[in-house]
């Protein structure tokens, strides 16, 4: 950073004192109608917002680069220098140049972070902008956060790390802030891991004491809580100068009371955003919203992120989506009506923070306007219910008070700016009626007065005008002005053509005029700021009113969809093994494709079968299966109907996948070892309420090896984890493992050889698949018709070599269980690596276990 000189100017003096202290951030310095950048920081804001750069100072031996934007279009600017990845700090005049001797004051007033930008521009309407800070204390990770634009906030916190991240990925921050020098109670390592696995804005900020005001409240918070929530506070603090009182309580909420999902299968599932493209389109959200407000947006985003695990609170979500279905009429004039609702949380905000507009409050009441009449059909809605004695959807308050106090002081039509006038209704104030009448008295007296003239000096084309410099004057063409023959006409300016005149007269209507003007537009401001602190009264009521019509909206939604779509409401099982999907359809899929070229597939856990062996083809479908049965869970668990003819879904806790394969390459890891990782973590904190989908688990190492753990992976959620299960795969070698464990039940997907060529059915059929269909799907990809055929040759003689090698499952029981002797039967000339094998106790391996031992018998074959 460029440091002040002794030579410096005083103003070059004030910007380097002031820059000292927001070393980290682009300073807009206010001079005059520009904000003007300097050194390092006109160079990179010059870059990003293509804007010219010229320099200070330009005979100096070393000039100072500078360039600048118009104050009154930097909200453009100061956004895409955000998103860029920068803080701006704003620097004002802090007093009126024209009224001071000397050089200006200024001071930064704000200061602008991507967790706290407030431009509508740079704000996704319905997407939370979330600034967020850690703690770690006594093994306990912490993390808070907030959306400064909505006033809401979070806390929650977990010994788990990997749940810790999943958490901070799942809630994207755009800025998360922690102190340098300690670490906020982190290891260095620690934070090093946590920035490679989240892509957040980072911001350093250290505790400073004249920073503490606490704006955030949380009830019987403990002693690291409120460190936490102090430290959060103070940095709002030190970047937006003023109290938040718009914010909300602090919310506490524990992982565990919501159905829990990794971030790796939120993005597996394509839950917010297509896997292919990145982009919301092809994603679970994308189908499903369809809400009329940015604040039923938001709450759709919230609940598709923490489904509900409270069977209470779930079925009172089912019953209202199930009364909206019921009442088609009703439901269409509400949801019509929700359209013309305006973001309540963010224009409350803007209302706390001082920054609403007219337009804004015009916003307010038109919104506060559409109340009685929602009010309407929720009224019809319930008392045609079945149970009148409980309604189904409770009254929103309606704020008559509000309204009406709105309507008597802001006209119809406001204009944004609120300096210029003209915003508040006749017959408010008197004496800015008096001010107005003299304004609109003035417009007579002035025609009055051309009139007058006119005839006193004969001229029929003189007339008065007005512009900003000279203020009212009397014109006439420079050929009449040679006639004019009158001492009360000063001359003024002189024009190409036209001569310009005052008159004593005229200069008394002008101060009157300019006068009424200057004076009601001051008192119309005052005024607009009285109105708004008012309603600033009843900001935490309009943000209550906000969550009540956000969540009408999302039920709305969810009723629409599931008419729309033929969902049915699941009926909610005790038995957390019970699961039973008629017809299930992948609902993402079949809205792209059309509901007449997919093909539905029933889901059914039978009494003690609950890990379903899943064989076919590629390409068959067998993933889209395992979708579309966790899509069911989480839509049950957000309170929407399912896409199937019939369903019955218990409360499932966790949702784990591994579905497709990937590396991660800043840990070095392959993708092997990430499938391994990843499985593990599955196999260790699944409970018999959770769902497992494993797609081709052990694909990524050698066949025996691969088969090995697959096998001891189902043997051990069979007989350990019992959790309902999915698991497709490629190795058939497992598919007899029906005959050892009864948790085990085969499916396959369907498909059939017509005339050499493969068909697939994608219908889930009992049993396994007769065969994998490689070469099949090779073929299909277009690959040289001569390696088709050597393949088919391969795969002949290796079909050929193997037979003599597998034996029936039950012949092999005694690799996983100990049988008695003579319940094993004599395996013909066994070598010395076979009865090695026959004496394994695979039940007591560990998967680690089991590929050392692979490893050690393979390496006595070779």
């Amino acid at each position: 950073m460029a440091k002040a000189k002794n030579n410096d100017t005083p103003m070059m003096q004030q910007y380097h004192s002031l820059k000292e202290k927001y070393q980290d951030a682009i300073l807009f310095f206010r001079l005059g109608d520009f904000y003007e950048m300097f050194f390092e920081d006109a160079l990179e804001a010059s870059r990003i917002l293509e804007i010219t750069l010229t320099s200070r100072n330009k005979k100096a031996e070393k000039p100072v680069p500078m360039c600048g934007v118009p104050y009154h279009s930097a909200t453009e600017y100061i956004k895409r220098l955000v998103q860029a990845g920068h803080k701006v700090a704003v620097c004002e005049q802090m007093e009126d140049p024209r009224l001071t001797k000397g050089m200006v004051k200024r001071d930064v007033v704000q200061v602008i972070t991507p967790g706290t930008i407030m431009e509508d521009t740079a704000l996704e309407q319905k997407e939370n902008n979330f600034l967020a800070t850690i703690i770690k204390a006594e093994g306990i990770y912490f993390l808070i956060y907030l959306d400064i634009s909505t006033g809401q906030s979070r806390l929650t916190h977990t010994e788990d790390w990997t749940q810790f991240l999943s958490e901070i990925q799942t809630i994207k921050p755009s800025e998360l802030v922690y102190n340098p020098e300690t670490f906020n109670g982190f290891t260095a390592e620690e934070i090093n891991r946590m920035m490679d696995q989240v892509n957040v804005y980072i911001t350093h900020y250290i505790y400073h004491a004249d920073d503490m005001s606490v704006m955030l409240d949380l009830e019987e918070a403990n002693e690291v809580e409120m460190e936490l929530i102090q430290y959060l506070s103070a940095y709002l603090y030190s970047v937006q100068k003023q109290k938040l009182d718009h914010m909300q309580t602090v919310e506490r909420y524990e992982l565990n009371q919501y159905l829990q999902m990794n971030q790796y299968t939120k993005t597996q599932l394509e839950l917010t955003e297509s896997l292919r493209t990145q982009k919301r389109k092809g994603s679970l959200l994308w189908l499903m919203d369809r809400t009329q407000t940015a604040m039923g947006g938001r709450m759709l985003h919230q609940w598709l992120d923490k489904p509900l695990l409270k069977e209470k609170a779930l079925k009172s979500r089912h019953q209202k989506v199930a009364s909206l279905i019921d009442h088609y009429f009703e439901r269409v004039e509400v949801s019509a009506t929700l359209k013309k609702i305006y973001d309540l949380e963010r224009l409350v905000t803007k209302i706390s923070m001082q920054t609403v507009n007219a337009r804004e409050i015009d916003q307010l009441r038109e919104s506060l306007g559409q109340l009685p009449r929602i009010n309407f059909y929720l009224r019809q809605i319930n008392e045609s219910g079945k149970d009148n004695s409980q309604p189904t959807f409770e009254k929103l308050e309606e704020f008559d008070s509000l309204l009406e106090l709105i309507n008597q002081v802001l006209v119809d039509e406001p204009p944004i700016s609120v300096t210029e006038g003209r915003l508040i209704r006749t017959g408010y104030n008197l004496e800015l009626d008096q001010y107005r009448d003299a304004l609109d008295n003035g417009e007579q007296w002035l025609l009055k007065l051309q009139q007058e003239e006119r005839s006193k000096t004969g001229l029929k084309t003189l007339k008065i005008g007005f512009n900003k410099v000279f203020g009212y004057y009397i014109e006439i063409s420079r050929n009449q002005a040679e006639l004019l023959k009158d001492d009360r006409y000063i001359r003024k300016q002189t024009l190409a053509n036209n001569e310009r005149f005052i008159t004593e007269e005229l200069k008394e209507i002008e101060n009157t005029i300019l006068g009424a003007q200057e004076k009601a537009t001051q008192l119309e401001y005052q005024l607009f700021v009285e109105l708004r602190n008012k309603i600033n009264v009843y900001g935490s009521s309009l943000q209550l009113l906000a969550q009540k019509i956000a969540e009408l909206d999302v039920l709305c939604n969810f009723a629409n969809l599931s008419e729309e779509e033929a969902y049915v409401q699941a009926e909610i099982s005790k038995d957390p093994k019970s699961f039973c999907l008629i017809e299930n359809r992948h609902p993402v899929l079949e809205k792209l494709i059309g509901k007449d070229k997919f093909v539905a597939n029933d889901f059914i856990v039978q009494d003690g079968q609950f890990v379903l062996l899943l064989t076919g083809p590629n390409m068959s479908g067998k993933s889209t299966y395992m979708r579309q049965i966790a899509y069911s869970v989480i839509l049950n668990q957000i309170g929407c109907f399912v896409p199937a003819k019939q369903a019955s879904l218990p409360l499932v806790d966790q949702i784990f996948t591994r579905i497709g394969s990937s590396d991660d390459l800043s840990s070095g890891q392959s993708t092997f070892m990430v499938e391994m990782l990843e499985t593990n973590y599955a196999l260790q904190n699944a409970t018999q309420r959770s769902l497992i989908l494993f797609d081709e688990i052990g694909r990524g190492t050698a066949t025996f090896d691969g088969i090995a753990l697959a096998e001891a992976i189902l043997y051990h959620i069979s007989q350990e984890v019992k959790a309902v299960t999915i698991f497709s795969t490629h190795y058939h070698e497992l598919t007899d493992l029906d005959q050892a464990l009864d948790a085990v039940r085969n499916i396959h997907v369907g498909a059939v050889e017509e005339d050499g060529n493969l068909v697939f059915l994608y219908k889930i059929l009992e049993g396994p698949a007769d065969k994998s269909y490689g070469i099949h799907v090779a073929q299909l990809a277009g690959l040289p018709s001569l390696l088709i055929e050597r393949s088919r040759e391969v795969l002949h003689e290796l079909e050929s070599n193997a037979k003599h090698l597998r034996q029936p499952r039950s012949k092999q029981l005694s690799l996983f269980e100990k049988e008695k002797e003579e319940e094993v039967m004599p395996l013909p000339s066994l070598s010395m690596v076979e009865e090695e094998i026959v004496e394994l106790n695979i039940s007591q391996l560990t998967p680690l276990e089991a590929l050392n031992l692979l490893a050690e018998l393979q390496k006595k074959l070779n």
